[in-house]
């Protein structure tokens, strides 16, 4: 079995840093892996590309020894499963709005008998020591987002559910559902940020949390959270851009 580097880190209290990507090139994960960073959200609601793509990416991934996990366009076992064999470690869902979505997710994650993922590992056995059916379940994570009110009123609950190994906390979406308007600075979405990472804590549960810039995330490595995702591959190569043209022009 590959290194299980988001459960091991856990265990010794250490923050991942996420690179999140949403133009998912595999040349721009080898280079993030050059680079040192931990590990990989590959994003497939907000990104570009369908499953090819998805499939060089998790190759890159591999290539460069940073475990990957891959945010599906919607709670369907049809995507989840594809990822999985594909070799994703983890599968992040958005919009969980229920304890019955993410029961639903985590069944789609993990074998029978907790879940009912079909089989067919094709490219997730390649280089797994022993019996890739009986142990996946202790490998995979099912990470479901807390990004809705929904989610967040229910939070006890989908912490407690066999098999949800991560929870992924999105500011942006959730600073709209508290609040009616795109602010992660707002009041309401720091108090749910330090609940969700208690409760966390309290139920052994990996948390991660997307940080739109290294302001943010600055904190939130300091607090302790498991991984913390530092902006998207999209706004590094935005702002890198538009540096280099200041410094060039000198305005």
């Amino acid at each position: 079995m590959p290194e299980d580097r988001f459960r091991r880190a856990a265990k010794d209290g250490r923050t991942l840093l996420n690179a999140w990507l949403t133009l998912n090139s595999p040349f721009l994960i080898e280079l993030i892996g050059e680079a040192g960073w931990d590990c990989l959200t590959i994003d497939q609601q907000h990104g570009l590309g369908g499953n090819d793509v998805l499939m060089q990416c998790l190759t890159a991934a591999k290539a460069c020894g940073m475990p990957a996990i891959v945010r599906v366009a919607e709670n369907d076992p049809g995507l989840v499963g594809r990822a999985l064999d594909a070799g994703a470690q983890g599968i992040m869902c958005p919009l969980i709005a229920t304890v019955e979505d993410a029961e639903a997710f985590v069944q789609a994650v993990k074998y029978p008998p907790r879940g009912n993922r079909s089989w067919g590992p094709y490219r997730a056995r390649l280089g797994y020591d022993g019996d890739y059916f009986t142990t996946a379940n202790d490998w995979t994570i099912a990470c479901p987002q807390i990004e809705t009110k929904g989610a967040l009123d229910e939070l006890d609950e989908i912490l407690a559910l066999d098999g949800v190994d991560m929870v992924c906390f999105g500011p942006n979406d959730l600073s709209v559902a508290l609040t009616g308007r795109l602010d992660i600075h707002a009041a309401e979405v720091k108090e749910a940020m330090t609940l969700v990472l208690r409760k966390c804590r309290e139920m052994s549960v990996m948390g991660l949390i997307f940080a739109n810039d290294v302001d943010y995330a600055k904190p939130l490595v300091a607090a302790g959270w498991n991984v913390v995702a530092v902006g998207t591959d999209a706004g590094w190569f935005s702002k890198a851009a538009a540096d280099m043209k200041r410094e060039a022009t000198g305005a």
